[in-house]
């Protein structure tokens, strides 16, 4: 087995082992009202693809990539961080002038030829949820920015969205979420990054962000394994191509109580 069909095979596992805890797994309860404050921390290594114009060789994530989520609950209200970065290899799709490996990258109003680099995504979001009574599941709002280093457009978005939140404290518990954000928007600094005067260009997509699994409980400690799967899609309103960022992870948490 070569290192694609390993990497490929690990992604598979990761991903049916999260499908069929959160399947498997009783119905949760209703969730607990909060008097005092309780959260958790969650770190995460993703074995995922980013497809974006830039990584859309077949993506896979560089060491160094990572999730991170915290969050807080009090009352039936919920609040969350979240923040990711993924390091890839940009495409070899291309020569330089010099003669060697070369990306191929397409901005509104020409195509540039650099050499082949490590890009870098990122995103941070904050999440406000709120359980209505007797309510298995949380309703919410967020925010978003994300950024590269390859001068495509910071974008930022409003969105709403549902969440089941895992319970920490059981066995195995599922959780899952999904977050819509109709107008995600950002610009182009300029359309040609080697013409100055080229001019500025609007960006917009509509973005939708899936995430879902299953956690692990440890009985006698407050830390907790979750195996789960995300998937994150820009569709494009404007311009060219769309962004798709999705896979298996591994993640492990630090109950707050």
């Amino acid at each position: 087995m070569n290192q694609r069909e390993r990497v490929f095979a690990a992604r598979a596992f990761i991903a049916l082992l999260a499908i069929a805890a959160a399947v498997s797994s009783e119905t949760p309860a209703l969730a607990a009202n909060y008097d005092t404050p309780e959260g958790y921390v969650q770190y995460a290594l993703g074995f995922g693809d980013t497809y974006n114009g830039v990584t859309t060789d077949d993506g896979d994530h560089l060491w160094g990539s990572y999730a991170l989520k915290a969050k807080v609950f009090l009352g039936h209200f919920a609040a969350e961080y979240q923040c990711y970065r993924d390091l890839t290899n940009s495409q070899t799709n291309a020569l330089t002038p010099s003669g060697g490996p070369g990306t191929a990258i397409n901005y509104p109003g020409a195509q540039a030829i650099v050499p082949q680099f490590v890009a870098s995504d990122g995103e941070s979001e904050f999440r406000l949820e709120y359980r209505p009574p007797r309510f298995p599941v949380y309703l919410g709002v967020a925010y978003s920015n994300s950024f590269n280093n390859y001068n495509f457009p910071r974008l930022t978005a409003s969105g709403i969205g549902v969440e089941l939140q895992p319970d920490l404290g059981r066995a195995l518990s599922p959780y899952a979420s999904y977050y819509w954000f109709p107008n995600q928007t950002g610009t182009y600094a300029l359309a040609n990054p080697n013409d100055l005067s080229s001019g500025s260009v609007h960006s917009a997509f509509i973005a939708n962000e899936l995430d879902f699994g299953a956690s692990f409980a440890f009985p006698k400690v407050r830390l907790n394994i979750l195996a789960g799967y995300y998937q994150e899609t820009n569709v494009r309103k404007t311009g060219t191509f769309n962004f798709v960022r999705d896979g298996p992870y591994v993640a492990v948490g630090y109950r707050i109580r």
